[in-house]
C-alpha cells in the first residue's frame, strides 16, 4: 500500500494486492472496476528483487497505455524514477515501411534489405546515449506529463531499435503476447532485455485470449502461389496441387522438400530486393516460401497442425498449454482477466495446475438486470434448419421491442456476420464495419449518436476493449442501456473444429474437450460483450440473452447463474421497459 498512488483502495483492491503479492503463480478473474492493473503493479514492484524486470503481455495498445500511466502514477507517488517501455510492433513504428500493405515476415526482410536506412544509421551513432536517455525518462516520470513519445524515439534513430534498447534499462516492459509465447522469439527477446526467464515477474493481461492461438497462426492462399508464378520462372504445379482435394490434415515433409523451400526463399529475397529498387515492396514468392519453410520447420512439433480447409493452407498451434506452460518459469506469474471464468478450467487448459486461482465477484452486479428466455428462440443449427427465415424475423421482432424500451444505446451481439445480416434484413440497425479502419469512427458515432440500435458480432471488433462512455458530471458514463446476446456464439463446426475436437478428446476426454473448445470460447465472447454496458457505479443496464439453451447458464459466473430472470419471449420488451423506468 505504500506504493499505491491513490487516496484509498477500491472494494476488494487491497485484498487483491495481498493475494498477488504472496503468490508465485496465479490465475485471477477480476471484473471491471476493481482496479486490477494498479493492484498488480504495486504487488509486483513490492516483490521485485534487484536485477529483476517486470514484463507485461497485452493484446491491445489501449491496455498497454493503462500500464504506462499507472507506472508513472507510482513514480510520482513514491518520488522514485521508474521507466516503463511499450514495445509496439516493429512494422507499426517503422518510419519507412509502416504504411505498406505487406505481411510481417515480408516487412522484416525489407527492413534487412534497406541497408541505407538513415534511422538505422542514426541509432548506431547514438546507441551509447540511450542509457542516459533512460535515466532522464525515469526522472521525468516523477512529474506529470505524457511520458515517452514517438518523436522522442525518432530523435535517436529507428523507433523500435531505440525502444528495445531502452527496455534493457526499464523497470516495466510492455509487449505483445508473441514476444514470450512464440518459442522462436522468446530467447531473442530475453537476450535483448538482458535477463533470463527466472529474472522476470510476468503479468499476462486479458489472459482469456490465450485460449486461441490464432495470433501465431499462418495461412496461404492459392492466389498468392499463382502471383508468385508470375514473378519467377519456376514450375509451381506441385505446390498448386496442395490446394486441391478435400479438407484434410497434411504432412509438410511429404509434400515439399526442404531444398525446394530454401530455393524459393532465396529467390523470394532476390525478388524483394529487385522490387525495392523500383519502389515496390511485395514478393509473393517470398510469402509462399516463408509459409512453406515454417510448415517444414514445425513439422516435427506435434503441437502444430498443417491442414487444408476451404481451398487454403493453414499452419496453427494446437494445445494452448504447450505454449503457455513455459511462462511458469518466470519468477512470478500472474494471468488476469475480467472474464477468466470458470478460472479452474482455464488453469487446466493452460497446463498451470500448480498455480493458484482467485476469483472476485462483479462489483457492479446490482447495476445489471439479467434476462433470459425460457423458450422460443435459438441460433442452433437445428433451429435454423427448422424455421428458416421465420427465425430471423422473430429475432428482429423482439430486438425491436427491446430497442423501443431502451432509452439509450441498444448493443446487439450475434454469433456471426451471417446471422447479423440475416436479422438485419428485418430490422435496419447500424452494423459493425468489417474494416478495422472504420471501427474507431463507428465507435465515436455510437457514443454520441443518442438512441441507437447497433448490431455487432460477439468476439468481433466492438465486443472487447471498447469503451462506450462519455464524460458526465461525475466522470465517465456508459451510453449503453441494453446489451442483447442474440444467440450463444459457439465456434463454427468446420473441419478445423472437428480436427481439434478429435485431438483434444484423445488428450483430455470428451467432456473437457467440449469445455475447452466450445463452452469456454462461447462464454468468453458472451462475457466480453455483456461487459460493454456497465463500466462504473453510475451505470445501469439490462443484459438480455435471446437463446433458450438455458442449460449452459450453469457454467456462467454466479451473478448470471443465480440472478438471471427467465421470462416468456412475449414479455421481454415489457421487462426491459420496467427496468429502465426504475431509473427515471
Amino acid at each position: 500500500m505504500d506504493l499505491f498512488p491513490y487516496p484509498k483502495a477500491r472494494q476488494f483492491q487491497d485484498e487483491l494486492m495481498h493475494r498477488i503479492f504472496t503468490s508465485d503463480a496465479m490465475l485471477a478473474c477480476v471484473p471491471t472496476g476493481v482496479g486490477k492493473t494498479i493492484a498488480a503493479l504495486c504487488s509486483f514492484f513490492a516483490d521485485r528483487l534487484p536485477g529483476e524486470k517486470i514484463v507485461v503481455l497485452t493484446r491491445t495498445k489501449s491496455q498497454a497505455r493503462i500500464f504506462l500511466e499507472e507506472t508513472r502514477a507510482i513514480a510520482r507517488h513514491t518520488k522514485k524514477p521508474l521507466l516503463a517501455v511499450h514495445l509496439r510492433s516493429k512494422q507499426e513504428v517503422c518510419p519507412v515501411f509502416s504504411q505498406e500493405e505487406v505481411g510481417y515476415e515480408e516487412f522484416l526482410q525489407l527492413c534487412k534489405l534497406n541497408q541505407r536506412c538513415e534511422h538505422r544509421r542514426r541509432f548506431r551513432a547514438k546507441v551509447e546515449d540511450i542509457a542516459m536517455l533512460a535515466a532522464q525518462l525515469g526522472q521525468e516520470n516523477m512529474a506529470p506529463g505524457e511520458g515517452l513519445s514517438y518523436p522522442k524515439l525518432l530523435e535517436y534513430g529507428c523507433p523500435h531499435a531505440v525502444a528495445m534498447e531502452l527496455a534493457r534499462f526499464a523497470d516495466v516492459v510492455i509487449a505483445s503476447y508473441q514476444y514470450l509465447l512464440n518459442p522462436f522469439l522468446r530467447s531473442t527477446f530475453l537476450g535483448k532485455l538482458g535477463v533470463s526467464m527466472q529474472e522476470i515477474l510476468l503479468i499476462v493481461d486479458e489472459a482469456h485470449n490465450l485460449q486461441s492461438m490464432d495470433m501465431l497462426s499462418k495461412s496461404l492462399s492459392r492466389r498468392s502461389v499463382e502471383l508468385a508464378a508470375r514473378e519467377i520462372n519456376y514450375d509451381f504445379s506441385r505446390i498448386l496441387e496442395l490446394f486441391e482435394g478435400k479438407d484434410e490434415l497434411l504432412r509438410a515433409e511429404e509434400l515439399i522438400s526442404a531444398r525446394e523451400a530454401e530455393f524459393l526463399y532465396q529467390r523470394g529475397i532476390e525478388v524483394l530486393e529487385r522490387k525495392l529498387r523500383r519502389g515496390r515492396k511485395v514478393s509473393y514468392t517470398y510469402r509462399v516460401a516463408s509459409f512453406l519453410n515454417a510448415a517444414l520447420k514445425l513439422s516435427s512439433d506435434e503441437n502444430w497442425i498443417f491442414f487444408r480447409q476451404s481451398g487454403k493452407l493453414h499452419l496453427k498451434p494446437l494445445f494452448p498449454s504447450e505454449l503457455v506452460e513455459p511462462l511458469s518459469d518466470a519468477r512470478k506469474l500472474l494471468l488476469m482477466s475480467g472474464t477468466l471464468e470458470p478460472v479452474e478450467m482455464y488453469r487446466a487448459m493452460f497446463g498451470l495446475e500448480h498455480a493458484e486461482t482467485y476469483s472476485l465477484p462483479n462489483i457492479y452486479r446490482n447495476n445489471l438486470y439479467y434476462l433470459g428466455i425460457s423458450s422460443g428462440l435459438s441460433t442452433s443449427l437445428a433451429e435454423r434448419q427448422r424455421r428458416g427465415e421465420e427465425l430471423w424475423k422473430s429475432y428482429a421482432r423482439v430486438i425491436r421491442e427491446i430497442y423501443e424500451a431502451t432509452p439509450r444505446v441498444t448493443l446487439v451481439f450475434f454469433p456471426s456476420y451471417d446471422v447479423l445480416e440475416s436479422v438485419r434484413k428485418y430490422f435496419a440497425a447500424l452494423a459493425e464495419p468489417r474494416s478495422a479502419k472504420q471501427a474507431e469512427e463507428f465507435i465515436m458515432q455510437a457514443r454520441h449518436g443518442g438512441k441507437l440500435a447497433i448490431f455487432a458480432v460477439a468476439g468481433g471488433k466492438l465486443s472487447e476493449g471498447v469503451e462506450y462512455t462519455v464524460e458526465g458530471k461525475g466522470g465517465k458514463e456508459s451510453v449503453v442501456g441494453s446489451v442483447v446476446i442474440a444467440g450463444f456464439p459457439f465456434p463454427v463446426p468446420d473441419f478445423e473444429m472437428e480436427l481439434r475436437r478429435s485431438l483434444f478428446e484423445k488428450r483430455f476426454g470428451p467432456a473437457r474437450a467440449f469445455m475447452f473448445l466450445s463452452l469456454l470460447p462461447m462464454m468468453n465472447r458472451v462475457l466480453q460483450s455483456a461487459g460493454r454496458a456497465v463500466r462504473s457505479s453510475r451505470d445501469r443496464a439490462c443484459v438480455i440473452f435471446l437463446d433458450d439453451r438455458i442449460e449452459h447458464f450453469r457454467h456462467f459466473p454466479e451473478d448470471i447463474r443465480y440472478e438471471i430472470k427467465l421470462v416468456e419471449l412475449s414479455d421481454v420488451g415489457e421487462e426491459v421497459r420496467w427496468f429502465h423506468s426504475q431509473a427515471e
